[in-house]
Formats: C-alpha cells, sequence, structure tokens
C-alpha cells in the first residue's frame, strides 16, 4: 500500500472519526442522562411486541427505515428507540415465522413518550417489508416507485448460498456473473459489473469486483441480517455506477440503539457441491445507557465445486476470514457510531483447460473504517442530518500455480455524504444530499492492465414526495394516497491517469459532468392493490480499464486497449409495477424498458500475436446505443390453510440499436413452487425451467451442452470469425430444489434450521449469463444445511 497516497486515506478516516465523535462528545456534555424525558427533547419511542394470543416475541428486529436505525426486542417483547427527533417514523418488525409488522408514528417535539403495541401474526406467505435502500424517507413499501426486493428471515434461509450473487439469484429479475463460487457478482436486468452497485449498511463496498469477471465481491452473505435490492436505474440517490441497481447488504455493523440485554446471533452453514461451510458470530452489549458495541467473526472454506454430472471443477476453492468491532452513542439529540471491518480471502480461478499446471488463485485483503452521526435539527423544514464516510483498503495479488505474483491491484477509497431529511408540511416528505468519492488506484507487474489512476466524484440532490389530494393523518394508511417521487442529481466524475509504464504513455485527465433526474406516482387500487411507475434518467462514467488498458488480460483471454475519447453511458428509462398484498397474498409483477445510450462493450477487431500468449483477440473498447425491455414477476398465495404456492418468472432482451445482442443476457425463466407451511415448520419445493438463450454475442458458436475443448485446452473458434466462443449459445434446462426447516422459541431463544436439496436430479446445465459457460457447467447437486441462532 506504500504506493499510495496514505496521508489522504488517513485524513480521510480522521475527518469521518472527527465528525462522529466530537458531537456526540458536546451532546453528553449538553445532555445529561436525565434529559432522555426532559419537556426539550423528543420523546423517546418504546413498545412491546407479541403475537396474536398476547405472548411476548423476544428477538423480533425493529427497524426505522427512515433514520436507518435498528434494535431488538427484549426477553418481554419490549423495545425503546431513543433520540429520534420530531417527525414520522416508519417502524418495520421482522421475525422468522412472522408476518412483517409495520407502524408508522409520529414524535412530538416534546411531551410524554410515544408507546405502541404491535401484534406479529405468523405467516406462511413472504411479505416484503420497507426497503431502506429505494427512497431517502422510509415509504411504505407499497407505495415504492421502483421494483424492489428483499430477503430476511425465513426466505433468507432458503436462500442462503456462498455467495452474495448466490443468494439473490433466484430472485426475478436477477442473475448471477458466475466465474467460480467465489468469483461472481448479481446480474440486474442484464446489466452487471460496473453498472450494478453493492451497498454494505448502505456504504459502497469498495473492493474490484465489479472490474472484472474473475474478482471476487468481499462480503459474506452468512452476516447479513436482510438484503435488498432496487431493480432499475438507481442514480439519483447513489451517483456513478448504479445505473442498472443496486444491492444493499445489511448487518447493522455499527449499533444504532442500546439495547437492555446482551443481544447476538450465530449462523453455520455446510454444503456438498462445494463441500466445506461456514461460520459467523456476532453480538451487541450495552456498555452504558447510551453506548453500546458491537463485534462480529465469520470464515467460509470451500472445495472444488462440482458441476452437474459430478465434474469436479479445478480452480474454483474459496477461503475467507472476517472481523467487524463496532462502537455507537445513542444521546438525546444525536446519535452516532464507528466501525472497522477487516477481510482475508484466497480463491481459485477456474481454466478452460481444468490442467491443475494452468489457472491460478486470488489472495488479498481488505479493510474499512466506516463513521455516523445524525442531528436531529427540527428547524426550517429540516428534520434530521446525517453525516457518514468511509476509509477502504482494498489489496489482491495474481498468483500463479509456480508461486511467482502475476499482478497486483490496490485500491484504496474514501466516501463521505451529508443527507438531511425535510418535511416542508404535512404529507411532503423530502431530502437534500452531498456525497463525494474519491479513489487511488494501481496494479503493478509484468501483466498489469492499466497505469495507476486516480479519480474524484461530487454530486448534489434533491428528492421530495408529494402527496395527491387531500393529507389524510391515519399514517398507517400512506399507501392508500397517491403520491408522486421526484428528484434530480449532479455529479461531476473526474479521472487522472498517472504516467508510469511506457506502454501506457502520459498522464491523462478526463472529466465527465451529467445531470440525472427521476419521476415516479404510486396510486391504490384498493385497499390491497397499488399501480406505481417511474421515469428516470441516470449514468455512468467508464472506468479506468475502459479508458486507458493497454496488454493482455488473462481473464478474459484478450488483449485489452481502452479508449480515452469514450464518453458516459446514459440510461434513460421506464418502470411500471403492480404490487398486491394481504395476510395470505403477496404479488409484484414489473414491466420496463430503457435505452442506453454510449453503451460501452468490448469490440474484437482482429487477432494479434504476443510473444508468450501466441494469437489473442485484439479487443479495443467500443461503445454504441442499446436497447434493453423485460417482464418480471412473483407470486406467493396461502390457497389453503397451511398450504402455499408460487409462480415466479423474469425474460430480459437487450440489443444494440445497430444490430447484435448484448453479451451474457440472461435466459427468460418461470417456476412454480408449493410449500406446507405452518409459521414454524415447512416442507416443499420448486421447479424452475431455464429457456434456451440464442441472443448472444457470438451466434457462430455452437451451444454450451457439453465439454467442447479444443486441442491442449483451447476454446473453440467461432468459424466465421476465428476468435475464441466465450458468449455462446445455452440449451434450455429444468431444475428440481426442495427445501424443509424450522423455526422454535426456548428461553427467549431464536432457533432455525433449513435443509435445502438444490438441483436435486444433478442436471448438468449452463446458465446464459456464466462467464464460463463454455467449459464447464453450473453447480450441481448441492445438499445444503442452515443455522441459525438469535438471543
Amino acid at each position: 500500500m506504500s504506493s499510495f497516497p496514505a496521508r489522504r486515506a488517513a485524513g480521510a478516516l480522521c475527518l469521518v472519526g472527527t465528525s462522529v465523535v466530537a458531537p456526540v462528545a458536546g451532546a453528553t456534555t449538553h445532555h445529561p442522562a436525565s434529559a432522555v424525558t426532559s419537556p426539550v427533547a423528543a420523546p423517546p419511542v418504546s413498545g412491546v411486541v407479541q403475537d396474536e394470543v398476547g405472548r411476548p416475541l423476544a428477538n423480533v428486529d425493529v427497524v426505522v427505515s427512515e433514520a436507518g436505525r435498528a434494535t431488538t426486542t427484549a426477553a418481554d417483547g419490549t423495545f425503546t428507540l431513543r433520540g429520534l427527533g420530531a417527525g414520522t417514523y416508519h417502524l418495520n418488525f421482522l421475525l422468522l415465522g412472522y408476518a412483517p409488522g409495520h407502524v408508522a408514528v409520529t414524535v412530538p417535539e416534546s411531551g410524554a413518550p410515544v408507546r405502541v403495541t404491535v401484534t406479529l401474526k405468523a405467516t406462511t406467505v413472504r411479505l416484503q417489508t420497507a426497503v431502506v435502500t429505494a427512497t431517502p424517507t422510509g415509504t411504505d413499501p407499497m407505495a415504492i416507485t421502483q421494483s424492489t426486493a428483499e430477503l430476511s428471515g425465513k426466505a433468507l434461509s432458503r436462500e442462503l448460498g456462498a455467495s452474495v450473487a448466490q443468494t439473490l439469484s433466484n430472485e426475478p429479475g436477477l442473475a448471477m456473473r458466475y466465474n467460480g463460487p467465489a468469483a461472481n457478482v448479481p446480474v440486474i436486468r442484464g446489466l452487471t459489473g460496473e453498472r450494478i452497485l453493492v451497498l454494505q449498511d448502505g456504504q459502497r463496498a469498495a473492493d474490484l469486483s465489479s472490474a472484472s469477471s474473475d474478482h471476487a465481491l468481499s462480503i459474506d452473505p452468512l452476516n447479513a441480517q436482510r438484503i435488498e435490492v432496487v431493480r432499475g436505474p438507481a442514480s439519483l440517490l447513489y451517483g456513478n455506477n448504479a445505473l442498472g441497481g443496486v444491492v444493499n447488504v445489511i448487518s447493522n455493523d455499527i449499533p444504532t440503539e442500546v439495547p437492555g440485554h446482551l443481544a447476538g446471533d450465530f449462523g453455520t452453514q455446510a454444503e456438498s457441491v462445494n463441500p466445506g461451510g461456514a461460520v459467523s458470530a456476532g453480538l451487541t452489549a450495552p456498555v452504558t445507557r447510551r453506548v453500546a458495541v458491537s463485534a462480529r467473526l465469520n470464515a467460509r472454506s470451500l472445495d472444488d465445486v462440482r458441476a452437474g454430472g459430478d465434474v469436479r471443477q479445478l480452480g474454483t476453492f474459496s477461503r475467507n476470514q472476517g472481523a467487524v468491532l463496532g462502537l455507537g452513542y445513542v444521546g438525546v439529540d444525536a446519535t452516532g457510531g464507528l466501525a472497522y471491518r477487516g477481510q482475508r480471502f484466497d480463491y481459485g480461478l477456474p481454466t478452460a483447460a481444468g490442467d491443475p499446471e494452468e489457472g491460478g488463485h486470488i489472495r488479498g485483503q481488505r479493510s474499512e473504517g466506516v463513521g455516523r452521526f445524525d442531528l436531529n435539527v427540527n428547524r426550517a423544514g429540516v428534520e434530521t442530518v446525517r453525516l457518514d464516510g468511509t476509509a477502504q483498503w482494498y489489496r489482491h495479488d495474481e498468483v500463479e500455480n509456480t508461486g511467482a505474483v502475476g499482478t497486483s491491484f490496490d485500491l484504496a477509497t474514501q466516501t463521505m455524504n451529508a443527507t438531511a431529511r425535510t418535511l416542508w408540511a404535512p404529507g411532503f416528505k423530502g431530502a437534500l444530499g452531498l456525497s463525494g468519492l474519491f479513489k487511488q488506484y494501481a496494479s503493478t507487474g509484468e501483466e498489469a492492465l492499466t497505469p495507476a489512476a486516480n479519480s474524484t466524484s461530487g454530486g448534489l440532490f434533491v428528492y421530495q414526495e408529494i402527496p395527491l389530494g387531500t393529507v389524510v393523518t391515519d399514517t398507517t394508511a400512506e399507501s392508500r394516497r397517491a403520491h408522486l417521487q421526484l428528484g434530480g442529481r449532479y455529479d461531476v466524475y473526474r479521472i487522472r491517469s498517472i504516467a508510469g509504464d511506457a506502454k501506457f504513455g502520459p498522464g491523462r485527465t478526463t472529466t465527465f459532468t451529467n445531470v440525472s433526474g427521476s419521476l415516479g406516482a404510486s396510486a391504490p387500487l384498493g385497499r390491497y392493490v397499488t399501480l406505481s411507475g417511474s421515469a428516470s434518467r441516470a449514468f455512468r462514467a467508464p472506468t479506468v480499464e475502459e479508458l486507458y488498458s493497454n496488454a493482455f488480460h488473462a481473464a478474459v483471454g484478450t488483449y485489452d486497449v481502452g479508449s480515452p475519447s469514450l464518453r458516459a453511458e446514459v440510461n434513460t428509462g421506464v418502470d411500471g409495477i403492480v404490487r398486491a398484498r394481504s395476510g395470505r397474498t403477496s404479488v409484484q409483477v414489473s414491466a420496463y424498458a430503457n435505452r442506453i445510450a454510449n453503451f460501452i462493450a468490448p469490440n474484437l477487431v482482429r487477432d494479434t500475436t504476443l510473444a508468450d500468449e501466441g494469437t489473442v483477440p485484439l479487443n479495443v473498447y467500443a461503445q454504441r446505443d442499446a436497447a434493453m425491455h423485460g417482464v418480471e414477476g412473483q407470486l406467493e398465495a396461502e390457497v389453503v390453510r397451511h398450504l402455499v404456492v408460487g409462480a415466479v418468472g423474469d425474460v430480459v432482451r437487450g440489443r444494440f440499436t445497430s444490430g447484435g445482442a448484448l453479451p451474457f443476457l440472461p435466459s427468460g425463466r418461470l417456476g412454480g413452487s408449493l410449500r406446507w407451511d405452518t409459521g414454524r415448520f415447512f416442507l416443499g419445493g420448486d421447479v424452475r425451467h431455464g429457456f434456451a438463450q440464442s441472443q448472444v454475442s457470438q451466434p457462430g458458436c455452437a451451444p454450451a451442452d457439453r465439454a467442447r475443448l479444443g486441442p491442449g485446452g483451447a476454446l473453440p473458434s467461432d468459424p466465421t470469425s476465428d476468435t475464441p466462443c466465450v458468449d455462446v449459445p445455452t440449451p434450455a434446462y429444468t431444475l428440481l430444489n426442495l427445501n424443509a426447516g424450522a423455526t422454535w422459541l426456548v428461553r427467549g431463544l431464536s432457533h432455525s434450521v433449513t435443509l435445502r436439496v438444490d438441483n436435486a436430479g444433478d442436471t448438468r446445465y449452463f446458465d446464459a449469463s456464466s462467464r464460463i459457460k463454455s467449459f464447464t457447467a453450473n453447480p450441481g447437486r448441492n445438499v445444503s444445511l442452515v443455522y441459525k441462532l438469535l438471543y
């Protein structure tokens, strides 16, 4: 890391720490403990959560959507939230085996504590709660104008995989850019990589997973309390890299409430398809009335994956270990905290030849300091102000099987954000925000693909919700009135390459400016149904690889040449959503269309000869306009007592407007499920059919229906162009998955066990979005066991 401006990174971390700790210390000085119920401070919110017969429920997650705050109920079902400013808040209550609870409360500027009693009903149907990633105001989930998804509780346990992408891959509209069980990232509506932003607790996961298909996402899903997804453009709130959508892995590493008891969780997972398992343990403990600490340890170790037909794919092992330490302060009119995350990883690289003398592995580490500070203002229409930031250091080495390091990658990232939540009049909720992003990147070694480069980004956004018609005083009826959601954002993004290796030429600076915006509307269609729609404009600036590459890229087998004249991608799209939800039914169906100007993609222009690699394709990054459209939907319904049926499906189509399919588009899917579910026990299964995908960027290649390696393990070539077949057509397939599980409470401890059999028929199939589909199939039969304990 010595090659980086470490003083700049350290300064950012000091700034974050100062912004968090200093105001908190001041709050302690001016507001002693007795001030919690003082008439000059907003009162706390307290309550009890119970089941339908009045028994208290322990270990219920209580999430305050707008404030990003969370706590859990004690053994007697009680909870208290202190330090919320005056205003209206959405409280969401989550517990395995129960339907999510949702209550909107109004906190006055002073007075007696606000008390609520919440009754959770046992349910067999997956019901979505509020998705805090979608809006800064915590809108009712039925009224969000973008398509969203959320995994928590039993649904998360049933889908939990070895990676975040694998965990989400069965959700409609989502797939996986597969490069083995470690190096994979989410695909949203056919877009992936630098077009999808992955967050952890609302902050960018500053690794290199989006830059190349052989780079892994450095977040373990076993640490997640829930995972949220926003499908479609989200640049309004998040700026660059959110052109296709956002994934937010929520682990609540900074305590946002002081629990009245020692709270925590323990989880473990075992799998057979890549033999091995994972473990994660965390706790949050009160230190004083206003201070809490949290800690977490996790580890995962997996052997090589077994593809369909029990074929071992060499170079797909994975190892990682991580630790988290957090500190939180909850005051009268201010809350804040710090957290440190550290992770080490080592995983193999699958090769076409399957030869143990080929390939290699990637080893590295990521460390991160996170700070957050919330101030209750309640003046001039501003309710709260949040200051947050991160300082992250990432490094990995690409190690050949000889032990030599081919390339080393270093990335230092700092983020700073300020967000004010506003209420100009009853029902007129909104937010104003500033953001800054600073990155220092370098790759060194004989195989370095790009020059070192620094990038700086700044953004300003405004967001507003406008009720249509009379504003009702019943805050729980928010989704039963029509309203608009609109916003705009201005961004400046600058990237500067640094002169070094002669092959990259002199240093250059490129600047991009962009205006993004969105307009959405939501209207009720009866008591249980809402219709929403949105139109948006989002952007993505080119990456350092797309601008300045000039080297052989071993991960994809091409010699890559960047194009410094590339312009920013701009996505203009529309999205329509129908949602229906009752105690026994949950439905969400979406249709969308996008036009992406200046879509950047690899462009194989001819072959070139290298001394060490022989003849390889020459790729010069280019851009053309593209269009995409699709439909996705999901339904679950309890048709008779305890019997739940479900259906899911999606399809996306994308082409360059000048002709030709976009690369690696997922195939269309259709599935159905049947589950016997009492709320405490479930037993069921589902069938998923993936349709053949012939809309590929290399239509001249033969379908990926068998191992087709040529002499010496080389990939076959497209007979019309003599370039290696990588994005090949994939045949149709059908998978059977089985699952069973139980949830039970013992002395305030919540236990859950889930047993899954994925691909029960050990079908040999090829996923259209897989980056290694040309030489290996997707994972075969997998027996997975997940155990979770909440206390």
